[in-house]
Parts: C-alpha cells; structure tokens; sequence
C-alpha cells in the first residue's frame, strides 16, 4: 500500500511538472515601439515590452533604450511594474513604476506613494526612495494603456497627448504625487 501511495504522488508531481510549461505558453507577450519626450526636448523612441497573463492582466514589463550619454548601448529596465516616467535629469536617467494590482503592490513592499522608482547607475537600476525623483520630471511621460486590445503597435507623442486628454485616467496617472495611495 505504501508503495502505490508513492508511486502516485510520483505520478501526479510528474503531471504538475509537465503542466508548467503549458501555464507559461497561457500569457501573451506585446512588444511596440514608443516616442517619448525628455525633459531636455529631445524626443526618443522606446520599445516597450509587456507580458499579459491568460486573464489578460499586465504582469511584468521592458523598455528598452539607447541615449549617447550611457554609451549609445541598449539599457533594459525589467520589472512587474507598469513604467510611467522615463527621463533623464543632470545626467541621471530615471523610470518610474506603477504597480499593476495588489500582488505588484505587496510584492514591492506597499510603497508610499505607490510609484516605484529607479535610477540607472554604474551599468545598474537602482530602486531609490520616492523622494529621490526629481519634481522636474513628474510628468508621465510613457504610454497608459492597460488593455491588451490596444497596444499600438507605434506611439507616438500626438497619440500619448490624445490620451492624456482622456478623462478617466487619473490625476495620480498625469503627474506623480507624494501623497498618491
């Protein structure tokens, strides 16, 4: 009795290692190109990467860039956040997350406010406290969209103005907000 006992947790742990990969084929992965404006005028174009799961929810996103202050190399920020503001202030480039639901909210440790940034320093992102952003660049400056359906395939800044002109993004969304919870 022992032995069929075990050979059937063999057996279910073997199908539940062989149903994994198939779980990871459910998620969907957007990829588009993006303008966006830096706080010096410049205007340079992103590719911005989002994963969505089977129940098409953001999970994790990429942006990757090039800037010829960092040495014209691509830069990849990887994170479960939604990116908000990229720019660059006195030679520091910065993103700003946005938590995609509550798991993303606790898994970051509940910010307050509830934006997560980074600076880009040594070749690394660094996750900083809020308070370290610039009041220069809270402007978001990156694509809002959350629905899956409408992913562009190119953003550029006449869409993005479009949409900031949409009355059901919030104001915490426009601009980042020390009091945002």
């Amino acid at each position: 009795m022992k032995n069929i006992a075990l050979l059937f947790r063999r057996i279910t742990l073997g199908l539940v290692c062989a149903a994994l990969p198939m779980l990871g084929g459910c998620s969907n992965t957007l990829t588009w190109q993006e303008e966006v404006k830096l706080l010096d005028g410049r205007v340079i174009t992103v590719t911005q990467k989002r994963r969505i799961d089977i129940e098409n929810n953001a999970r994790e996103s990429w942006l990757t860039l090039k800037l010829p202050e960092f040495g014209n190399q691509e830069i990849t920020w990887h994170e479960n956040l939604f990116p908000i503001v990229l720019n660059v202030y006195q030679g520091k480039l910065y993103v700003v997350g946005f938590v995609f639901s509550d798991r993303e909210y606790r898994q970051y440790g509940e910010p307050y406010p509830a934006y997560v940034p980074y600076r880009y320093e040594a070749g690394q992102w660094q996750r900083i406290p809020f308070n370290e952003i610039p009041v220069e660049i809270y402007e978001v400056n990156m694509f809002l969209d959350d629905l899956p359906e409408t992913y562009p395939k190119y953003s550029s800044l006449t869409d993005k103005a479009g949409q900031m002109k949409d009355d059901r993004i919030r104001d915490s969304l426009r601009r980042l907000s020390a009091t945002y919870k």
